[in-house]
């Protein structure tokens, strides 16, 4: 398996930041059962992380051989991949300057088609956003446990109800913590996009023991009646890895259109 990581200037950051990236090369650990040129999946860590903790926290690395799939980690701190008012822009970074990058580092497949998104916690709040404004780049997201009703989280932390975030932090993302209905409010981008005949595919997972559980039912019911047509999937998991593990699976298997497995007992 081929695992890379190293540092690069990203103007849209206006500073050097990190990059992991996965090549299913071939091998004689993990039998290769998806032959061809190699899907690419854009892999967004959650608040607190960074581009390794994929790597050191599952097993991407079977998964992207197993499955055929160049696996690309970015790293953008706790910017719940926003461009700051006086800051980086983070999402600009990841949704248009990242995928340029590795297109002309590593020669990707840039077709719509082959091309993924997904994140765990803030990193799903990320994929969804992010595939979400740009449609014609993705081909399907996935969320494992995102925080798709931000704007409740973020009243969560100016109450002090959630203390891994400072109130302070959302004015220095955005300059305010008004929210809702803005481009960085997903429930009112799955709204938005229900009625785009080219809308990507969507599959949320959110674990049934997760502190962020009814923070994802109130997006997935802004999906249903909006008729987006996203599949949702519950089941026993905690907001941490052992849940994560096994939901990438499922993102990954729903990008190939192969049936989704067991969360209980695989």
């Amino acid at each position: 398996m081929g695992v890379f990581s190293g540092d690069f200037y990203s103007r849209a950051l206006r500073r050097n930041t990190r990059l992991g990236i996965i090549f299913p090369e071939e091998s004689e650990d993990v039998t290769l059962e998806y032959p061809g040129s190699p899907k690419v999946l854009y892999l967004l860590h959650g608040l607190g992380g960074n581009s390794d903790e994929w790597v050191r926290f599952t097993k991407i690395e079977y998964y992207a051989k197993k499955y055929n799939f160049i696996v690309i980690m970015p790293e953008v701190d706790r910017s719940f991949y926003c461009d700051q008012t006086a800051g980086s822009r983070y999402f600009s970074y990841i949704a248009d300057e990242l995928p340029g990058i590795c297109h002309t580092w590593f020669r990707l497949d840039t077709r719509r088609e082959n091309t993924f998104i997904a994140g765990e916690s803030m990193g799903g709040y990320g994929a969804v956003k992010i595939g979400l404004r740009r449609p014609s780049r993705f081909g399907a997201i996935a969320s494992l446990s995102g925080v798709l009703d931000y704007p409740a989280l973020i009243r969560q932390v100016v109450r002090g109800e959630w203390t891994d975030m400072e109130p302070g932090e959302f004015h220095f993302l955005r300059g305010t913590t008004k929210v809702a209905g803005t481009e960085d409010d997903v429930i009112a981008l799955v709204r938005q996009a229900a009625s785009d005949p080219n809308r990507p595919r969507l599959l949320q997972l959110c674990g049934t023991e997760d502190f962020l559980y009814e923070n994802n039912q109130r997006f997935r019911s802004a999906a249903e009646e909006a008729g987006y047509g996203h599949v949702y999937m519950e089941a026993p998991g905690e907001h941490a890895w052992p849940y994560w593990d096994r939901a990438i699976q499922q993102a990954i298997r729903f990008f190939l259109g192969l049936s989704l497995l067991d969360m209980i007992y695989y």
